[in-house]
């Protein structure tokens, strides 16, 4: 793959996220097939609800590899502009839609790294995005950020018609977008996402508390979503 990491770092400081049209294109045959190991999907249709797997890089081999692969260093090296860890990965049949939200808003920033193994569209729950959300000097903290959760009450609008960026993905294309950017997804049925999450080599108190955090929230509190 052909990768501008600086350009990519750069509209993730900006915007918040970024489409890698085949970026882990070669990988996908592999890919859906450690999937299928990790989560038994039904053979006469959808689960009824999400199912994760929390511990896929530890039982992915195949992911792992992407997540420590010189693209991904390059990228991180050149967002972070040190040192990365991959903190999570997990693995997940998602089901149905997915409302605005941020994974939690940090001061330190954090890389979320989104492989899907389905194509998704406008209407078959494509990831969507509000650009520069993520930004506190945007003036998104607080209010406007209410006013996107409780869309039908303050706006008068379904979720599914938030003005937003919908970032249509093959298989094999990778999403990436700093967690605290609002995103959400709609008109879903299945789709099966593999994902893995990177911040910077924590060098203050802040950013150590905070990867504390950002992990236990993803292992222990129960409180993921699409994110």
């Amino acid at each position: 793959m052909s990768l501008d990491e600086t350009e990519v770092a750069q509209r993730l400081r900006v915007f918040g996220f970024a489409h890698l049209p085949g970026a882990a294109a070669d990988t996908v045959e592999e890919l859906g097939h450690a999937f299928d190991r990790l989560i038994e999907l039904p053979a006469d249709g959808a689960p009824a609800e999400r199912v994760t797997r929390f511990d896929a890089l530890d039982e992915m081999p195949e992911l792992r590899r992407i997540s420590g692969s010189a693209w991904v260093g390059a990228l991180c090296g050149a967002f972070f502009e040190r040192r990365h860890q991959v903190i999570t990965g997990d693995a997940n049949a998602l089901v149905g839609d997915s409302y605005w939200h941020s994974d939690g808003f940090y001061t330190t920033p954090f890389l979320r790294f989104v492989l899907y193994l389905d194509a998704t569209a406008h209407d078959t729950g494509a990831l969507r995005f509000l650009p520069g959300s993520h930004r506190a000097d945007n003036g998104w903290l607080g209010e406007p950020t209410q006013h996107v959760i409780r869309h039908r009450e303050d706006l008068g609008l379904t979720g599914g018609d938030v003005p937003a960026v919908v970032v249509e993905s093959r298989p094999g294309d990778v999403i990436v977008f700093d967690t605290n950017v609002m995103h959400a997804a709609w008109h879903g049925d299945v789709r099966r996402q593999l994902a893995f999450n990177c911040v910077g080599e924590p060098v203050t108190e802040t950013e150590q508390r905070d990867t504390r955090r950002y992990f236990l929230n993803r292992y222990v509190s129960g409180s993921v979503s699409i994110g």
